[in-house]
């Protein structure tokens, strides 16, 4: 799961805040570097080895597997699996595969296809029970090819997305029932990632299979393939010393242990597998084999891996059938993966019938997942066209959220001046101005509309500072007075110090959600917390009227000057905070 890069917060505000930082980095496959690029000399071997020892300070654990259509031409296990007991990374090791999971959907897609069981090209509602989608909103169907090249228009999706692994979990239809995303784009008109989209294809294979999804890989892929040390269900019980395993391994944030950071992944389709090297190694040769093991005949391969998306108005590849183009050599193809604290990656050429896989436990790892791909394939010979003509101003990440309460994510933009490194091209088509990145677009949006956002987002910040200060304040005179047994009365104290205290309670119980959500609660357990919202809103709002009704009336002459400033102020960033939670719907 991309993602992405959702990708584990801690707080409310800097989950927020990290939101607006993390899209400048998304959607790009590799980040510039600001030291001279070392060329690497020798053996693949002798690459490799030399990479990491440049880069060993940083590392945890890493394996990789380089082949061609011969057989494994380098198959190698570094740093540790758990690096306080000195326990070594090895052939027995497993790795989350995180987003690489979803080529067995696509796989598992165009076997079905192959059969004559599915159309690629129309409406999925044909292959889902009567009334599933409830979340469409445009009148152009929604068609396999589109949840293949992420182009469905579904925004991104975070309920349940992860679950602690001591709960129970609900079968892949109830998950995709529950709280779907929103349609926000026309179908294929923006490239954005969507793990629900892929999950919803997973599901599909399920319905015309007439079995689970793990059922369907574990009889058409990992079966086939000789795959004995793979899990694919949410809690890896299908098998259980894959899951023992899994549970020895100690995960990292670059090279801080987290555990074993392992989570249920209840859309599953999209992110759940785990297996050895070797069995990554297995599967990801397929893709450059004479013929492909998976399908009754190559040409089905042939037709998978024809281009189904381009850049723009290019005939530069992005996608061909949920496969992305790769921005290495000249025709490498794949996918990467994240999980809340391993990542891996599954690339290969099949022209020149080369592939390599890793595989890291540490969060978000780019170093060997996406920079060390250059030893291997060469610098990307991709020719892209970029213009010097394009829309100059704010471009906001198609994979985002825009309705629903979980749409101060969403909140974040970049400029120009934050493509410097990037593989990207313009355009316009179907109307809607936008940068066209590896992974997904970003689109344009007016400056007005996003300094509004960014100014109600942290105009709410510095609400809450002065409403917690305000209460302090009050409490420290209130303190006061009766130790002084003072006789002063305060003007609209009471009143703006319910507002302060309703203001800090919304925003303690946003953050309590935002909490529960990054711990992988379930949705179930922190719900009710979206209305309650919405009835506080109304209460702040009433409370201000009634400040505002007061401030006009007979205490506006007496107030000081000092106390009529602070009310304006109370008045002002509790009205704001009330158009926040109005207008981020988290009272939804």
């Amino acid at each position: 799961m991309k993602m992405g890069n959702h990708f584990k917060e801690i707080v409310a505000v800097t989950l927020a805040s990290v939101a607006l930082l993390a899209v400048f980095t998304s959607c790009t496959s590799k980040t510039a570097e600001d030291e001279e690029e070392k060329i690497y000399e020798g053996t693949i071997e002798e690459k490799i080895d030399a990479f990491y020892a440049d880069h060993e300070e940083t590392a945890a654990g890493m394996m990789v597997g380089v082949f061609d259509e011969n057989g494994i031409i380098y198959e190698g296990y570094y740093g540790y699996s758990n690096i306080a007991e000195g326990i070594e990374m090895d052939e027995n090791t497993v790795v989350d595969w995180g987003s690489s999971t979803k080529t067995m959907v696509w796989v598992s897609v165009m076997q079905l296809w192959e059969q004559g069981k599915i159309d690629l090209e129309a409406d999925v509602r044909e292959y889902l029970p009567e009334g599933f989608l409830t979340n469409l909103r445009y009148d152009k169907p929604v068609r396999m090819i589109d949840l293949m090249n992420h182009r469905a228009g579904f925004q991104e999706y975070f309920t349940d997305m992860f679950l602690d692994p001591g709960r129970e979990y609900i079968s892949l239809e109830e998950a995709l029932l529950q709280d779907p995303p929103t349609q926000i784009f026309e179908p294929d008109t923006i490239t954005a990632y969507s793990n629900w989209g892929v999950a919803l294809a997973g599901y599909i294979v399920e319905r015309i299979s007439g079995e689970s999804f793990a059922d369907y890989v574990h009889e058409n892929i990992f079966e086939p393939l000789g795959m004995k040390d793979s899990a694919l269900e949410p809690d890896l019980m299908d098998d259980p010393d894959v899951r023992r395993r899994r549970d020895e391994l100690v995960c990292y944030s670059g090279t801080v242990p987290v555990g074993s950071a392992f989570y249920l992944i209840q859309l599953y389709p999209a992110g759940s597998c785990v297996s050895t090297l070797k069995d990554y190694i297995r599967y990801a040769s397929c893709f450059i084999q004479d013929e492909f093991p998976l399908f009754e005949n190559q040409a089905t391969f042939d037709v998978m891996m024809s281009a189904t998306s381009y850049f723009g108005n290019t005939d530069v590849v992005k996608n061909a059938h949920g496969i992305w183009a790769l921005p290495y050599g000249s025709d490498t193809y794949g996918h990467g993966g994240n999980t809340q604290a391993c990542s891996s990656y599954i690339t290969f050429d099949p022209v020149r019938r080369t592939g390599a896989v890793v595989m890291t436990n540490q969060a978000n790892e780019t170093v060997f997942n996406y920079d060390m791909m250059t030893l291997i394939y060469g610098e990307s010979e991709r020719d892209l066209p970029v213009s010097s003509e394009f829309k100059s101003g704010l471009y906001h990440s198609a994979r985002t959220i825009l309705e629903g309460h979980f749409k101060v994510y969403g909140i974040g933009y970049i400029t120009e001046n934050e493509l410097e490194g990037w593989e990207w091209t313009y355009n316009e088509n179907d109307g809607i101005p936008k940068i066209e990145g590896t992974y997904g677009d970003y689109y344009y949006v007016s400056t007005g509309k996003a300094l509004f956002e960014i100014i109600l987002f942290y105009g709410w910040i510095v609400s809450l500072v002065f409403a917690g200060a305000s209460l302090i304040v009050k409490i420290i005179r209130t303190i006061v007075r009766k130790i002084r047994k003072s006789p002063k009365k305060s003007h609209l104290g009471i009143l703006t110090g319910f507002m302060s205290l309703t203001e800090l309670v919304c925003s303690g119980l946003g953050l309590s959600m935002a909490l529960m959500v990054t711990s992988w609660m379930p949705q179930s357990s922190y719900s009710w917390i979206f209305p309650m919202i919405g009835i506080l809103a109304i209460v702040l709002l009433a409370l201000t009227v009634c400040a505002v009704i007061g401030f006009c009336g007979k205490t506006r002459k007496s107030a000081p000057v000092i106390r009529k400033i602070y009310n304006i102020f109370a008045i002002l960033f509790a009205v704001l905070t009330v158009i926040f939670i109005i207008y981020i719907d988290i009272w939804h």
